[in-house]
């Protein structure tokens, strides 16, 4: 290497530390890389040089966020530093997203200049709405040439296969993925497959969760997790979206007094009987998922909870209401505390 190659590379790196450290100083670059370290600490898993790699970057995340899935990837040593050069190029805001190809321990500049050019256009558009539970999410697969329904049911109920999003500040092991393959519109090329679309779901969740105020979940009573369940029974039975924190409040008020949730999407759940109507012997079915008869939560989540659904699970009305019934098509409910109300509006309820 010639003396002035040297030079110049020792000057860059000299440049990186001492804009690092002035970013540091003037308080830009401590949030970024403490909130980094607290979410995503520890070793990057130990990967080969120039294995090819396929990153989508869905509209809406941080710079932060793309450097913690660079760096998972392998595609860059360090988030840390990425951040610095994104912010001495004054790229942080140029970031495109898209589909793009990488390959492990690329050139720090070769990747920032990609995501400022921005991908070519995807090829496919697949909308995952809320409150889909993981069978109703796959069958929207059809029709897409890579993405196998089948596939993706399997691979949802194989946590292990992924690096799962923190819930709140909390490590989660869930049996599946089943409320945490977060619903959006993904944009993607063909040829990405369902693993690589539920990473991008579980990558989305936390990104986009990250600033729900998860420290209501201890004042509620119930674990990080057990919100996620919350507020999967609130995706599926709130249709008007100012019910969400009146649904989440009879949810929270039932549990304190250890009645019966009675939410029939749960049967539903476990039956995969989405649209016929329940039987007796359905609504009295032997499952830990019945929650007419078994108290508490279910087991897990029964669909994949929006942010507002999340947020309604994370603050409830303050209100005594025990019953709730559906009183129009609309999809509005009547709400009480008293069981004699409750019977009265759903005599009177469509359907009824």
């Amino acid at each position: 290497m010639r003396a002035n190659d040297r030079t110049t590379r020792r000057r860059r790196r000299l440049l990186v530390a001492f804009a690092f450290l002035l970013l540091v100083l003037g308080g830009g670059a401590v949030v970024v890389a403490s909130d980094f370290l607290e979410r995503f600490g520890g070793p990057t898993p130990t990967v080969a040089p120039s294995e090819a790699r396929t990153i989508i970057i869905p509209t809406g995340l941080t710079a932060s966020d793309v450097a913690t899935i660079l760096e998972r990837e392998g595609v860059i040593a360090s988030a840390t530093t990425f951040l610095v050069e994104l912010r001495l190029k004054g790229a942080a805001e140029r970031i495109q997203p898209g589909t793009y190809s990488f390959v492990t321990g690329q050139d720090i500049g070769s990747v920032i200049a990609l995501l400022e050019t921005g991908s070519s256009p995807p090829d496919v558009r697949l909308t995952l709405p809320e409150g889909l539970s993981i069978d109703q999410a796959a069958a929207r697969m059809d029709g897409f040439e890579a993405i196998s329904a089948d596939d993706y049911q399997k691979y949802a109920g194989d946590p292990d296969r992924f690096i799962l999003p923190k819930v709140g500040d909390a490590e989660v092991a869930p049996a599946d993925l089943e409320g945490l393959l977060f619903p959006s519109t993904y944009f993607v090329e063909l040829g990405v497959d369902s693993q690589e679309l539920i990473q991008l779901q579980l990558n989305t969740f936390e990104s986009k969760t990250r600033e729900l105020d998860w420290a209501n979940a201890n004042a509620l009573g119930v674990e990080p997790y057990e919100v996620i369940i919350v507020a999967s029974m609130i995706e599926k039975e709130a249709r008007v979206p100012e019910e969400r924190a009146r649904v989440a409040a009879v949810i929270y008020n039932r549990l304190e007094r250890n009645m019966p949730l009675g939410i029939d999407a749960t049967t539903r759940f476990a039956l995969k009987k989405w649209t016929e109507p329940l039987t007796k012997s359905d609504l009295a079915s032997d499952s830990p998922y019945n929650t007419r008869v078994v108290t508490g939560l279910p087991p897990g989540p029964i669909a994949s909870p929006g942010i507002q659904a999340l947020g309604a699970a994370l603050a409830p009305a303050d209100v005594d209401f025990l019953y709730y019934v559906l009183i129009d098509t609309e999809g509005h409910h009547f709400f009480t505390a008293s069981y004699d109300d409750f019977l009265k509006a759903k005599a009177q309820a469509p359907g009824e």
